[in-house]
């Protein structure tokens, strides 16, 4: 099964489109228990102690002694659900899928999918906003480069289908 979506990334000022090919019994598997992971209820889990057997790689409890609980180690049923069955299916989807990246001008993918460019909902510093001006200008001399290119493409493409 063929898919694509579009990668964007406000901050650097570029844009992908993604061609994923992936086995149909695979696609469905993903997202029958992505919706499963959605409807799992949230259901905090009791307060039984343990002890942790690789204390000295995981030990983030408070006295670092290894000892914690099911509710602080791993907190909920969701959680429970998507660490341990969730994860681990789209890991092993994301192993059998063939990826195409192809990069393309931001500015010229953002005026043929306008629904899959956001603007993020968070403040930037002034450090982040010169650098994101000076990106946009790289990214708007690209475009008119490219944009001039295609048509040129285009154009002898045409001209040739023509003759």
């Amino acid at each position: 099964m063929q898919i694509y979506h579009i990668g964007t990334n406000n901050y650097w000022r570029s844009a992908s489109i993604i061609l994923d090919d992936v086995p149909a019994g695979l696609y469905f598997l993903e997202n029958i228990v992505t919706w499963i992971c959605d409807k799992v209820p949230y259901i905090p889990l009791p307060k039984l102690k343990f002890r942790l057997k690789e204390r000295d790689a995981w030990d983030m409890t408070e006295n670092n002694d290894g000892r914690t609980d099911l509710n602080e180690w791993f907190g909920d049923t969701q959680q429970l659900f998507h660490v341990y069955v969730c994860s681990p299916v789209t890991d092993f989807v994301n192993k059998h899928t063939k990826s195409t990246v192809i990069n393309l001008p931001y500015n010229f993918l953002k005026e043929r999918f306008p629904d899959s460019f956001e603007e993020p909902d968070y403040e930037f510093d002034d450090e982040d906003i010169a650098h994101m001006q000076k990106t946009k200008q790289l990214a708007d001399w690209l475009d008119v480069q490219f944009r001039d290119l295609y048509r040129k493409l285009n154009c002898n493409y045409i001209q040739e289908s023509v003759k």
